[in-house]
């Protein structure tokens, strides 16, 4: 199976630029080039190589989500456009709140 070109739009990245700092935080926030350098290697490689597989549907016919934990992001939720050739990730959007052990002692 050949690899699936993989791009990130200008949009996605004017997302992150919202999302995250330009400098790593005091309180260990990750920067846009922690981002770049850390995660989307992985997300990259996940799309390239299933992204069907690793994606899943949404209610738009050309949008799936990408829905993964990173290296230094708890939980990334990445929505891409597919076709045979290209997946193209063009939103974002990261959750920073710790993983809850037991949904039932949520206060």
């Amino acid at each position: 199976m050949t690899e699936r070109t993989v791009r990130f739009t200008e949009s996605f990245f004017d997302r992150l630029d919202d999302l995250l700092p330009s400098e790593r935080g005091a309180d260990g926030t990750p920067s846009i080039t922690d981002f770049i350098s850390f995660e989307i290697p992985s997300i990259r490689d996940r799309l390239a190589n299933d992204a069907i597989e690793v994606t899943t549907p949404t209610s738009l016919p050309d949008v799936r989500a990408l829905v993964c934990t990173g290296v230094l992001v708890p939980a990334i939720l990445a929505y891409v456009s597919i076709d045979e050739l290209v997946a193209e990730v063009y939103w974002l959007s990261l959750d920073f709140d710790p993983p809850i052990a037991d949904p039932l002692q949520r206060s």
